[in-house]
């Protein structure tokens, strides 16, 4: 009968606490099994080990540590070092392994240091870079691994994670700046450009700056930066600096580049006639003209530095459009039109911009433009607001910075910003106006992947924009593929039966482009890019009839050709919405 008694709470709380006393116990015996299971380190044998190696006899090192079958951490780091100045460097990796599992902490650091030494003797550089990251996160103010840090990633070709290293020790010291004979340019504002100075320690921030100079003057499609290593007493890292670039100068580099970037568009109706470099000064006159009879554009453009300061940029432009545009909810297939009129717009715009770093630009400035609307044919897309002729005067400001920048990882994140806020005068009245502000913001995450190679390019951009007020037509933001455009929504083409209007038009949008690129060819002369795209896009719209609100999915490829300082890009997008397929081709954007 008691056998088959219900069990009270106390008989259970009973049963509970003699469970875990013998839970207890088994985990104690366990422990203490394992703990005996440890092979004891033999103090003689560890002590002649340590004596061996302050004696610097590598091989009596190992003889003796191969010899003992547990080894302390510190047995394994002598053991390890003397295979390496034995040169058996894969089962000195192996023992300094070993070695490090057995560290923690800060104790670690002196394993990693000489792990990467291991890799640099085995010129294995992209092994030894992550190997001497994990040292400096543990003591940032080592000077011999920053110093090793700094020549490694100077091997690799990532001059500014050598800087970023090497600035911590005050190195490395630029001894002479030299530049390439040839160039034309005003020798004053090449100067200029060069934030660092000769006979001075180069500065990672300074060498940024520069190369923001270099690229505003906008007359070197190419350009390298090359340190040289001079013979010095072992201090530490000294370098001439010798700069060689490709110089636009007049129409283009050479003859053929020069035909090439004017004369490239001919197959769209386009012609790109520029000249730079005028008196050597880098004032560059731009201009585009397009004979399309749908699309008739001329666009001028002047610019040059301020007073020979490179830092500071004044631009000055002009831009004449003639357009017919039909509003269709497709590039092909059916879409019957939801609206359609003719644009003319004339703009003149001058601007300002400072490059204080190598991290921040910004610009200002004004723009004065008038529009005229004819043929309109109203319907679900237009209204008279949007078809408003007159004149606008607009405030433009932008600014971008690099707001994560990480050499080593080859990581880098640009955010920005713009403004145009403008007040609109209608015709014929003359006497209405009204308020519109223009605002947008990116952000570009762009990464190489790989440490010492351009093979692989990963590039994420995310840009939002929105009109506040009642934006005439020609002040609509465009998602999709057109050479007027920069909003590019890859499997949706911006013109049908050459007019626009055939994308997605709104106030306000949210766009995100993905690109993983693959260098395919290259040879110094020409360099060929491939790889998957996706653009994912939402636009929102005062008007029914100019875009679904839907969001808009579009996956595809993109190939990019560099010739002769010139950029061809070809497109292939797929709208994963409809299926349609889009097929583009243009000159570089």
């Amino acid at each position: 009968m008691e056998r088959n008694a219900q069990l009270g709470s106390a008989g259970f709380a009973s049963n509970a606490a003699g469970a875990l006393r013998f839970l207890a116990i088994f985990l104690g015996l366990s422990f203490a099994a394992g703990v005996g299971a440890q092979c004891p380190a033999d103090s003689r044998q560890v002590s002649r080990i340590h004596q061996s190696f302050a004696q610097h006899n590598w091989a009596e090192v190992v003889h003796l540590a191969a010899s003992t079958p547990c080894r302390p951490a510190d047995s394994d780091f002598e053991y390890g070092m003397a295979l390496a100045h034995l040169q058996r460097l894969a089962e000195a990796r192996a023992a300094l392994l070993e070695g490090r599992r057995q560290s923690r902490g800060t104790a670690q650091q002196r394993f990693d240091v000489e792990l990467a030494g291991i890799a640099f003797e085995r010129k294995r550089y992209s092994e030894a870079a992550p190997w001497l990251r994990r040292a400096l996160k543990l003591d940032p103010k080592d000077d011999y691994a920053n110093n090793f840090a700094g020549t490694v990633y100077f091997l690799l070709g990532n001059v500014e994670a050598a800087l970023k290293y090497w600035n911590r020790i005050q190195k490395p010291y630029a001894a002479e700046l030299q530049f390439d004979p040839q160039l034309r340019v005003h020798r004053v504002l090449l100067d200029r450009a060069f934030v660092f100075a000769p006979a001075s320690v180069l500065h990672q921030p300074d060498f940024l700056a520069t190369e923001a100079r270099l690229d505003a003057l906008n007359i070197f499609p190419t350009y390298t930066i090359a340190l040289n290593a001079r013979t010095n007493d072992g201090s530490g890292p000294d370098f001439d600096a010798d700069f060689r670039a490709v110089e636009r100068d007049h129409f283009g580099s050479s003859r053929t580049q020069a035909l090439l970037s004017t004369f490239g568009g001919v197959v769209y109706e386009t012609i790109y006639p520029s000249y730079f470099n005028i008196d050597r000064s880098a004032i560059n006159f731009e201009s585009l003209l397009r004979w399309d009879s749908q699309k008739y554009r001329a666009w001028l453009s002047l610019s040059g530095p301020v007073r020979s300061f490179p830092q500071f940029r004044w631009s000055l432009s002009a831009d004449e459009r003639d357009e017919n545009w039909t509003i269709r909810r497709s590039f092909t297939g059916v879409a019957p039109p939801l609206g359609s009129l003719n644009l003319r717009r004339e703009t003149f715009a001058g601007s300002f911009t400072a490059i204080p770093s190598g991290r921040l630009k910004w610009s200002v400035g004004a723009e004065l433009s008038h529009r005229a609307f004819g043929h309109i044919a109203y319907g679900s897309a237009l209204t008279p607001t949007l078809a408003t002729s007159g004149y606008e005067l607009k405030q433009l400001a932008s600014v971008s910075y690099k707001l994560l920048d990480v050499p080593e990882r080859r990581f880098s994140l640009i955010t920005g910003a713009s403004s145009e806020a403008g007040r609109l005068w209608s015709t014929p009245s003359g006497g209405a106006s009204r308020f519109l502000d223009k605002l947008q913001g990116s952000a570009l995450a762009h990464w190489f992947p790989q440490a010492a190679d351009d093979r692989y390019e990963i590039q994420e951009q995310l840009r939002a924009g929105r009109t506040f007020g009642n934006a005439p037509f020609d002040e609509l933001f465009t998602l999709g593929v057109e050479r007027d455009n920069d909003l590019w929504l890859r499997g949706h083409i911006g013109t049908r039966d050459r007019q626009k209007g055939s994308a997605p038009l709104g106030d306000n949008y949210f766009l995100a482009n993905s690109d993983f690129y693959r260098r395919i060819y290259t040879n110094g002369l020409f360099a060929l890019q491939a790889g998957p795209l996706l653009d994912i896009g939402r636009m929102g719209a005062p008007t029914s009839g100019l875009t679904t609100s839907q969001w808009l999915f579009d996956g595809g490829v993109e190939a990019r050709l560099s010739a002769l300082g010139v950029n061809v890009v070809f497109t292939y997008g797929r709208d994963l919405r409809s299926g349609t397929n889009a097929f583009y081709g243009t000159l570089g954007r």
